[in-house]
């Protein structure tokens, strides 16, 4: 059997595949129509990946994708293990071969015990802990505000990580933020609203504080690029933008992309003279990892730093700030009173 063609956007990443009845198909078709106006972009763009990832292993063995058997998942488990892909990509995998199946109202063979049994095997032989961004905190952040000059890359870059810091705004989240979406106080001080976030796919919306340092760079970017509405941050088009020295002037773009933003973290690493190793390291989660490590250090209580960073359980700030809570947790204080960390 060939393997089906990924479509295009506007249609369902699930059809296609030979054997699908056509009821099944119909009711993909239909779901898919709804969840296109519900679930946010990445998401969508996750299952695209994801289920070419499955198509591009069933089409070659001739195995059919909808309805797959457990014995084609637990063959396709043991392939990721090969390819040396992290436990949890492949759970995303089986998470998205299991949405394609419940839509369709077909039994999920991923919760076949074969499946699982190989899913387990997966997570024997590899390592399961998770590689991290590389923190960008505050001290990075304010080399970088007192060192990088005047130009508009650099008056940009500035707003961009002191509001990314303030609201540990995630990427999608920073660059879907408008100018409606800010609040000047007449302390100095400011709010964000964060539309929608991963945590809140309703909608609901979560307000986050900005500082009066914040609002000072935010109101000197939008002046100077001369925007009083839509996008927040925009691209820099023109001499010298693409360039980690922030010289130079542009022209003002379109709504910076999300990838935009770790490349733009980068530049930023690169400035301040962090080591190659270091900013090879750097993603557009780092702000968002340092600002947890601050809090944290700061003793800032784990309720209060989900509360900033919008999570709902505390496994994520427990691990961007693992090394902070080992040095406060209950050995080192020990180590301490007993004198084994003295020089």
């Amino acid at each position: 059997m060939s393997s089906p063609e990924i479509p295009g956007k506007s249609v369902s990443p699930w059809i296609g595949p030979e054997g699908l009845p056509a009821a099944a198909a119909e009711r993909v078709r239909s779901w898919w129509e709804r969840a296109e106006r519900v679930y946010p972009p990445n998401t969508q763009k996750a299952w695209r990946s994801d289920w070419a990832v499955f198509l591009g292993f069933c089409g070659p063995r001739g195995e059919c994708p909808l309805p797959a058997a457990p014995e084609t998942v637990a063959a396709f488990v043991v392939h990721c293990k090969y390819l040396c892909r992290k436990p949890a990509t492949v759970r995303r995998y089986l998470s998205t071969i299991a949405v394609a199946h419940r839509v369709a109202k077909l039994l999920n063979p991923c919760s076949d015990e074969a499946v699982q049994l190989e899913l387990k095997g997966l997570t024997n032989v590899l390592n399961v802990r998770q590689r991290q961004a590389r923190a960008l905190g505050w001290a990075q952040i304010k080399e970088f505000l007192e060192t990088a000059g005047e130009s508009l890359p650099a008056t940009r870059e500035r707003a961009l990580l002191c509001v990314a810091y303030d609201t540990m705004a995630r990427r999608a989240e920073l660059v879907a933020l408008n100018v409606e979406d800010f609040e000047f106080l007449a302390d100095g001080t400011g709010r964000a609203l964060i539309r929608r976030s991963k945590a809140d796919q309703a909608g609901e919306g979560n307000t986050a504080y900005m500082s009066r340092t914040t609002v000072r760079q935010l109101r000197l970017w939008l002046q100077a690029a001369e925007i009083a509405e839509g996008a927040a941050f925009r691209r820099v088009i023109g001499r010298g933008t693409g360039a980690a020295n922030y010289q130079g002037s542009g022209a003002i773009g379109e709504r910076l992309s999300v990838d935009a933003i770790a490349q733009a973290f980068k530049r930023v690493a690169k400035w301040i003279k962090m080591p190659a190793e270091e900013v090879a390291e750097i993603s557009g989660h780092s702000i968002r990892v340092g600002a947890t490590q601050d809090l944290l250090a700061l003793n800032i209580d784990l309720a209060s730093v989900m509360q900033a960073g919008r999570w709902k359980t505390n496994r994520m700030p427990m691990r961007y700030g693992e090394n902070v809570l080992a040095a406060r947790g209950g050995m080192a204080r020990a180590a301490k009173t007993q004198g084994r960390d003295r020089e």
